[in-house]
């Protein structure tokens, strides 16, 4: 790896675990369905942009696909992240996120017929520790109903990412990355904006909450998909997205940067195992290929 797509690595990182503290600062004013409707809004604008630019084909007769990853990967795990950003410290969040290879590996056992091997039980095992772990509360999180249906809402969330990826796998791997990025983003605002027009439309949100909208836009979901694009040519798939091994550390970092958030051992202990387990799939999924 060079010295410039290490440092593109590293932002990218940076970038995708800034997420979690632009949601922690957005959500509480306007709810977690408008905080995805806005990353979504602006993100697929700006990836617009993008296509236009490189005269990428969107590929329009593809628009069913577009729309189920517009369901499964953008508006429902957007919108479930927005109703944690409301309840559960910006790295919580970013630590359960971490769990979506699990996610994958479960379901692609059950609709792709992979095998579980004993090393992906293992890595399963330790996947489910870590959530175990960080789903209890600590001293500045208490026990309520309200604190596990953040944390279920994150878990809905992955398995969403995890199905998504199962069923890119199994119907579009011929599809342009960058048209189903572009397209599956504005297909998500479309579907959530009738549920934030119903729920109405906020009217009183701060100075910081509207950055951080424009950020979670703009950063998480525009620029963000340039960089991971061009490590994709540089890297390739497999080492490019490794890269999401390293966001809950810049999600834990950057809420007790910029919020103040102590996070007790245990959340700790959760992001080792579930990291853990992510690596090991990792290696597994890196010696099929290999092989």
């Amino acid at each position: 790896m060079t010295g410039s797509a290490l440092f593109r690595f590293t932002l990218l990182a940076a970038i995708w675990g800034a997420s979690f503290l632009f949601m922690r600062i957005l959500a509480p004013e306007v709810g977690g369905v408008w905080t995805a409707q806005s990353r979504l809004t602006i993100g697929a604008l700006a990836l617009f942009v993008f296509v236009w630019v490189r005269k990428i084909p969107l590929e329009m007769h593809q628009w069913r696909h577009y729309l189920i990853a517009g369901v499964l990967n953008c508006a429902i795990p957007f919108a479930m992240y927005g109703v944690a950003g409301t309840i559960l410290p910006a790295g919580y969040s970013a630590v359960l996120n971490s769990s979506v290879p699990l996610w994958a590996t479960v379901f692609a056992a059950m609709m792709l017929g992979d095998k579980i091997t004993p090393l992906r039980m293992l890595a399963l095992l330790l996947g489910v520790g870590g959530v175990i772990f960080v789903a209890r509360p600590s001293a500045d999180v208490p026990m309520t109903h309200v604190f596990f249906t953040g944390v279920g809402a994150c878990l809905v969330a992955t398995a969403c990412y995890g199905m998504t990826v199962i069923y890119l796998k199994k119907y579009t791997s011929g599809l342009n990355p960058q048209a189903l990025a572009t397209l599956s983003q504005a297909f998500g605002a479309l579907v959530l904006l009738p549920i934030g027009l119903i729920q109405g439309v906020p009217t009183h949100i701060s100075t910081p909450a509207i950055w951080s909208g424009l950020a979670l836009g703009v950063l998480c979901s525009g620029w963000a998909f340039f960089l991971y694009y061009r490590l994709l040519d540089e890297l390739g798939a497999i080492m490019a997205s490794s890269v999401t091994f390293f966001i809950p550390l810049f999600g834990i970092l950057w809420g007790a940067v910029f919020l103040h958030e102590r996070l007790d051992w245990n959340v700790f202990a959760g992001c080792v195992l579930i990291i853990g387990g992510a690596v090991l799939l990792y290696r597994s999924n890196l010696k099929k290929v290999v092989s």
